[in-house]
């Protein structure tokens, strides 16, 4: 996403801390202000329930300060160009591109996946607001990333969830064949 506009810098931040987190819809138009505390390594954001939690237990998500997405500075420039210092942070703007008090929409967070996607290219229909929690642990198992570890980042009930993601693209690494066939 590219522009200096209210919309650029939301959606930037958006894409960037949702795929970093791992995070559902209903997850990102959640967060608020103070539910998010900085330490040096990145952030910590409270959500208070989940799919998953609906005793309302909450986890804290940690996203680091990476220097792909660079969620943390997105996160920093957002709230600074829309002088956000309390309240809903990925808020609704009006057609005209102006703040509003109130958070978005988990269809708001499909439609800016979406459009994300045209912007690189790709067809719409490839994409929804689970693409980024889809695409953290996609990425994470080509990382070989810890399959404990993603559960716990991704907070899914179970390994076998998880290890959905991963299955695909695994298919031909280390293949049991792969030495006589």
């Amino acid at each position: 996403m590219t522009g200096e506009d209210l919309r650029a810098y939301r959606d930037r931040a958006l894409l960037a801390i949702g795929m970093a987190g791992a995070m559902r819809r209903s997850e990102l138009v959640a967060v608020t202000v103070g539910r998010v505390s900085e330490d040096g390594r990145g952030l910590l954001i409270r959500i208070p329930s989940s799919k998953t939690d609906q005793e309302g237990q909450g986890h804290t998500v940690a996203i680091p300060d990476g220097q792909r997405l660079e969620p943390v500075q997105h996160y920093r420039a957002w709230l600074a160009k829309a002088g956000i210092d309390s309240g809903p942070i990925f808020r609704k703007l009006t057609p005209q591109g102006r703040l509003t008090g109130k958070a978005m929409s988990a269809q708001g967070v499909a439609l800016v996946v979406k459009a994300a996607a045209v912007a690189a290219g790709y067809p719409p229909e490839l994409f929804s607001g689970h693409s980024l929690r889809a695409g953290f642990l996609t990425e994470a198992g080509r990382q070989n990333a810890n399959l404990f570890k993603m559960k716990e980042h991704s907070r899914h009930a179970s390994l076998e969830m998880v290890a959905e993601y991963v299955r695909d693209h695994e298919r031909f690494r280390e293949h049991a064949g792969e030495g006589f066939l």
